[in-house]
């Protein structure tokens, strides 16, 4: 479980969504828009929703937060957040097999 600071507030929700938020809201920052989420969080045990406004000039702080029990299972709504227009698309990572062309280190040994 991780606790997220916002406006005052403390919100306790999974760690998946938590770092899906962090991303997510970086990214509408970067974007320069401003844009209003929900986010699942738990409040005395049981599952609510908390709504943020997250964008430029919206801080928010994620930390680790000890839990008692399993975390609820709030990755739908992490799916949900990450499937967001201006959530950061990782490249899929090189395959390395049947690769012939030259490899470009950066290093240049005339300089």
């Amino acid at each position: 479980m991780k606790l997220v600071s916002y406006a005052g507030q403390q919100l306790l929700t999974t760690d998946d969504v938590a770092d899906a938020l962090v991303e997510l809201a970086a990214a509408i920052a970067r974007d320069g828009e401003t844009e209003a989420l929900q986010i699942p969080v738990v409040v005395n045990g049981a599952k609510d929703s908390a709504d943020l406004l997250v964008g430029v000039g919206n801080d928010l702080l994620v930390g680790p937060q000890a839990s008692d029990g399993p975390d609820p299972d709030f990755s739908e709504d992490a799916a949900r957040m990450r499937s967001h227009r201006l959530y950061p698309r990782r490249r899929p990572e090189a395959d390395d097999e049947g690769f012939d062309g030259p490899l470009d280190s950066g290093f240049d040994p005339e300089l």
